[in-house]
């Protein structure tokens, strides 16, 4: 098995998975710190402190991080008490998904359009299958993740699947019945921040009078609003986008961008589909 120092590692580094997957892997390598019994106790707190720290500054686009971690280490108690409540939020992680796909297979059916790599759409995707005709995927660059997903499409839920350039999505727009995309974290006024492209995509949708649906657990709503500061989006590195430079040329690699509210059909989640009043009362429960 990996040492916790590697997986966090791993997920603090990772470019290629949903935010679903590094939600639970944080979640996971914060439980086996608290449970571990090589350390004192003072040293698995500060072990936990440091990883929530590292996770959360790694991805600051990922809202459902940054609340996971903060709804950990705030439990009151000690270590038990944290790794109980990390253990508990495992299982309402890997239940949501469930509940999602519940709310979704109501209006997902016929040819579907989606963008990125969502472990949450995949998985909803596979258990609507019976109501499926074919999804038509966007590659997703500048790292290709859709192709993975259009992989795992046809292994997993054996799908019909066609997989496009992000440059194609307006042609086949006419086709579709909706588009199905994740989120990595939804604003207070119902904004989405997702992978470079939702946004387009979302306008072409409205275009085509296309529904555009948004699968994401509860966790991912965030109090934040838009700023507008680009810095929320994830500038990485050019040469994901361009190997070689080229002179004169300023190459731009956001991985994040902003999708509006008014775009967007509705936000499916765990409990049950969301709006903009919906997920107002949601975050004055808190």
């Amino acid at each position: 098995m990996d040492s916790i120092e590697e997986r966090l590692l791993t997920v603090c580094n990772d470019r290629d998975h949903g935010s679903h997957w590094i939600v639970r892997e944080a979640i996971s390598i914060l439980y086996d710190i608290a449970t571990e019994k090589t350390s004192s106790p003072e040293e698995s707190m500060q072990r936990l402190y440091d990883a929530a720290q590292k996770l959360v500054r790694s991805h600051p686009a990922m809202a459902a991080l940054a609340g996971a971690t903060k709804r950990i280490l705030d439990t009151p108690g000690g270590l038990s008490e944290i790794a109980a409540s990390a253990a508990r939020l495992l299982e309402e992680v890997d239940s949501a998904t469930e509940h999602i796909a519940e709310y979704a297979c109501r209006v997902l059916q016929g040819t579907l359009m989606t963008h990125s790599l969502s472990g949450t759409v995949l998985d909803v995707l596979v258990a609507c299958k019976a109501q499926i005709e074919r999804v038509i995927v966007l590659e997703g660059r500048p790292r290709y993740e859709g192709r993975t997903l259009a992989q795992l499409l046809v292994k997993q839920g054996k799908l019909e699947v066609a997989l496009i350039t992000d440059a194609q999505a307006d042609i086949f727009l006419s086709q579709c019945q909706a588009v199905v995309v994740g989120a990595d974290t939804v604003l207070a006024n119902g904004d989405v921040i997702n992978k470079a492209g939702t946004a387009l995509l979302a306008w072409a949708a409205r275009g085509h009078k296309v529904p555009f649906y948004v699968l994401c657990e509860t966790l991912k709503i965030s109090s934040r609003t838009w700023s507008g500061d680009l810095a929320q989006l994830e500038e990485k590195e050019a040469g994901e986008v361009m190997e070689e430079p080229i002179e004169g040329v300023t190459t731009r690699n956001f991985y994040f961008d902003h999708t509006v509210s008014r775009l967007i059909t509705s936000i499916i989640t765990e409990r049950g589909p969301m709006g903009r009043r919906e997920i107002k009362q949601l975050l004055s429960s808190y």
